[in-house]
């Protein structure tokens, strides 16, 4: 990936994450008033594994979106080849995860 790429991509996913800054989970309040451990928001389930899908051939990004109405981690690939379905899963720490064949993300030419 050029470094023109590698700037947009990295703009859309911040673009995306920071679009989406409502869909943290809030803490749990036990009855007794006892609180929970707070569960991960999806900024920080998507940040945690980007790296790891970014290494899978085919994939050329990650996002946030939403799949029926809920949050979930989109999964941008070339071309959905049958290899993927066993390195993505269908879901991360409780979050959906849809995968999108967008093809080869590519710098606008500037003028």
């Amino acid at each position: 990936m050029r470094l023109p790429e590698t700037i947009i991509l990295g703009m859309v996913i911040i673009f995306l994450a920071s679009s989406l800054g409502g869909c943290a989970k809030k803490p749990v309040q036990e009855p007794s008033g006892e609180r929970e451990m707070t569960p991960k928001t999806i900024q920080q389930v998507l940040k945690e594994h980007t790296d790891q899908w970014m290494s899978i051939p085919g994939v050329v990004g990650t996002a946030i979106g939403k799949w029926e109405g809920k949050p979930c981690i989109k999964i941008f690939v070339v071309k959905e080849p049958e290899e993927l379905s066993g390195k993505i899963p269908s879901q991360v720490e409780g979050f959906p995860v849809v995968i999108e064949e967008t093809g080869e993300f590519r710098a606008l030419e500037t003028d």
